[in-house]
């Protein structure tokens, strides 16, 4: 296996060689937005459409109460947002009687009290696009009745969210809007995707509204309250895929290095170099030997070579779908069914049978999904032929860059390639940390590689450096 380097992180900045450290990216580093995107939908019954609501309404009551608290001392973000309220046992009931009222603010409005029958109801599963924008039409009305409890408490000077509300009664009441929604499909059952169109089109109207107020109001609007009012939804809708799976990692490698676009791109305009790796070949994949906690005893982490194995990248333009109700898998059975799966009369939604049932194939089913979700690029990308390696959080906090720096044995990095414009200072620095290394482990063979462009393939090609030997 092939892994491209540039100078710096592999000398001067992150002495990546020296250190023998590989490093695993997050999503956010990654130069593809799409990396990780899974196709997340929602089709449940009232029970859980109703949590969703009320999670909903205390999430954004929290990011209300961080933005009268913060002011502009700090920005307001995705980070911020917390997707499932803190536990019972840690509320004040103060705190509770302030979240019952809201709610009840809330649910005064009829069609808000019909909105869980209504999206209950939908025959076809809700995508991103349009429960963003069913969230959209109830946030200010969530918003107003958190003004208007904090007003009451003195919390605020002024109840900030209760000019202008739209009278939605009429149109959403009795599942109006979404029973429309349902009959525009049934009647026109022959165009597929119409209501995800219809929506992504909504969607697109209302970024150019958003981004042409807010530049209407530059320098005017607090930062933090614009992201309450008008960025909410979609970072809450962002933020719940918290709750499906841990965050995750990946260091990508190449079998195939004769691209010379690759060289340009991956290997800093060919001046980078490409470190080439012994791997392990067991019956379904590669695997390279990495340093890294895997369990915990009475002396606190366990940390040791581990096998990881390389998962190869599939190229296409369909990502794993995921459906969020039956896959909510990092919070505990009480917390599930406290928050997501029970009524007020202990009643559980049939979206959580598989806490009861302890069902073997939703577990397989449920990191089947995790796995297929970061292995897919789009088809754009196919000229890579990548595989890459994957940490995930779940066991471990992988949060701060430098726990994402993981050693590999010395032996196991066969040998380097220079790149077409590697410099020879570059090139003298890296053998003289490979020599230094060689006889601290005791090795009597590294090879040492030179890329050039072979007029004859007309791809990139290495050759073997055979004078370069050390005693």
């Amino acid at each position: 296996m092939y892994r491209f380097r540039n100078i710096s992180s592999l000398l001067d900045k992150f002495n990546e060689l020296e250190n023998q450290e590989i490093y695993f990216a997050s999503q956010e580093e990654l130069n593809d937005p799409m990396e990780g995107y899974k196709d997340l939908f929602w089709k449940g019954d009232v029970i859980v459409w109703k949590n969703f609501l009320l999670n909903y309404i205390r999430s954004a009551e929290n990011t209300f109460g961080q933005t009268i608290l913060l002011n502009e001392k700090e920005k307001l973000t995705e980070v911020n947002i917390f997707p499932a309220p803190i536990r019972e046992a840690y509320k004040t009931p103060e705190y509770k009687s302030m979240i019952q009222q809201i709610i009840d603010n809330v649910f005064s409005y009829e069609f808000i009290k019909d909105f869980s029958s209504a999206m209950a109801g939908r025959t076809s599963p809700i995508r991103r696009v349009e429960l963003l924008s069913y969230l959209e039409l109830l946030h200010p009305f969530v918003m107003s009745s958190i003004s208007k409890s904090y007003h009451e408490r003195r919390f605020i000077e002024k109840d900030i969210f209760s000019i202008g509300l739209p009278n939605y009664d009429t149109l959403l009441k009795d599942g109006g809007f979404v029973g429309l929604v349902n009959r525009m499909e049934k009647e026109n059952s022959k165009h597929k995707n119409l209501t995800e169109n219809l929506f992504q089109i909504t969607s697109m109207v209302n970024q150019q509204v958003k981004l042409l107020t807010k530049y209407n109001q530059s320098g005017k609007l607090n930062s933090n309250i614009s992201f309450l009012i008008s960025e909410f939804p979609e970072n809450y809708i962002l933020k719940l895929e918290s709750l499906i799976y841990p965050d995750w990692y990946s260091a990508s490698f190449l079998l195939d290095i004769s691209n010379s676009a690759i060289w340009g791109h991956y290997g800093d305009n060919h001046r980078g170099v490409c470190l080439k790796f012994k791997t392990i070949k067991n019956a379904e994949n590669f695997e390279l030997h990495l340093n890294t906690v895997y369990g915990h005893n009475g002396s606190g982490l366990v940390v040791g070579m581990r096998p990881h194995a390389f998962r190869q990248i599939n190229y296409h333009n369909k990502h794993v779908e995921i459906d969020f109700f039956r896959s909510i898998g990092r919070m505990s059975k009480i917390e599930l069914k406290a928050l997501w799966y029970s009524d007020e009369a202990g009643n559980l939604s049939s979206c959580g049978d598989h806490l009861n049932n302890e069902e073997p194939s939703w577990r397989e089913a449920y990191w089947k999904n995790f796995y297929d979700s970061f292995s897919v690029k789009l088809s754009e990308w196919s000229y890579e032929k990548e595989y890459r390696l994957v940490i995930d959080g779940g066991f471990t906090d992988y949060k701060h860059s430098s726990n994402r720096k993981l050693k590999y044995g010395f032996n196991d990095l066969e040998g380097i390639i220079f790149g077409m414009k590697t410099s020879t200072l570059d090139k003298i620095k890296i053998m003289k940390i490979i020599e230094s290394k060689c006889k601290k482990n005791k090795r009597k063979e590294f090879n040492f590689y030179q890329a050039y462009y072979s007029k004859d393939s007309g791809k990139v090609e290495n050759f073997k450096l055979n004078l370069l030997k050390f005693h």
